[in-house]
């Protein structure tokens, strides 16, 4: 025991010593020793999942739960850094007293690849909207159940913020056989607090517009949507509000919707928690 303790009075003597040189050195003097680096390896896959509340879920700037409040919630898999697929939920309220079917929820099905290279980020895939337990409100009524492909390049301006598109296609919008196009723009502001940061804010908003290529079941109105807000999130909690608007009239939301009130402006809070297995402690 002590002849092991004076060997390590030694070793931290012989330390201690070659830091006060390397101190006193010059560059010219002692070259800096090699940095230690340590390989960060990438976990091959994650999970993430979430829940949130919703004072009105919105949909391109129309409501899908009667102006009424929703729940939500997601699980997703993400594997290689490339590929993911999961699955969204809401509740939703589409009444048989409006001639709409009435589904218990809406459940999305979706899957694509997700990759960053540096600052640019791609998102493209697909996604099925499926509505279980719909009813009939009239002989002949066809369920609403419909998929579209999307691609969401990015771009990130380090803490700064970043600036999203969204691009979203289908050739059976609500399985009435109508070619949907919808492109947006998301831009986003970070506001970071030193001192706090586990706390931060944003600013963000998206403008955005809906085609539609009519067809012999429908003819819908084709419409411009747009929202602006602010969030504050802290860890994985986040309080989103905004407000939501499109440029359509009462009539011409009757005829997309067989409601008048849905595609009006409107104040939006939401509440939700979100992470991932790997950033669980």
């Amino acid at each position: 025991m002590k002849k092991f303790s004076g060997l390590a009075l030694k070793t931290l003597l012989g330390v201690a010593a070659s830091a006060v040189i390397v101190g006193h050195a010059s560059a010219a003097d002692l070259a800096a020793p090699e940095p230690i680096v340590e390989a960060v390896v990438p976990s091959m896959w994650d999970v993430a999942f979430g829940v949130a509340g919703v004072t009105d879920y919105r949909f391109r700037g129309v409501s899908q739960s009667n102006q009424n409040p929703a729940v939500q919630g997601y699980f997703e898999v993400q594997a290689f850094d490339w590929i993911y697929a999961g699955v969204w939920g809401s509740s939703v309220d589409f009444p048989e007293r409006r001639s709409l079917t009435d589904p218990a929820m809406e459940v999305d099905f979706y899957a694509g690849i997700r990759h960053t290279w540096d600052a640019f980020t791609i998102d493209a895939g697909g996604i099925y909207y499926y509505y279980p337990g719909e009813h009939k409100a009239f002989p002949g009524q066809k369920q609403i159940d419909y998929w579209e492909i999307y691609a969401k390049p990015s771009y990130s301006f380090g803490d700064f913020g970043s600036i999203t598109g969204n691009i979203f296609w289908t050739s059976d919008f609500v399985n009435l056989g109508n070619d949907a196009l919808y492109l947006s723009a998301i831009p986003k502001v970070n506001i970071p607090l030193a001192s706090f940061p586990d706390l931060a804010f944003y600013v963000s908003g998206e403008i955005g517009k809906q085609w539609f290529k009519k067809s012999s079941l429908a003819d819908p109105v084709d419409y411009l949507t747009w929202n602006v807000g602010a969030g504050v999130t802290y860890k994985a909690m986040t309080l989103d509000v905004r407000y939501s608007d499109t440029d359509l009239k009462k009539s011409e939301c009757y005829t997309n919707t067989a409601a008048r009130s849905w595609c009006g402006d409107a104040i939006v809070a939401k509440l939700s928690f979100d992470t991932a297995f790997s950033k669980l402690k």
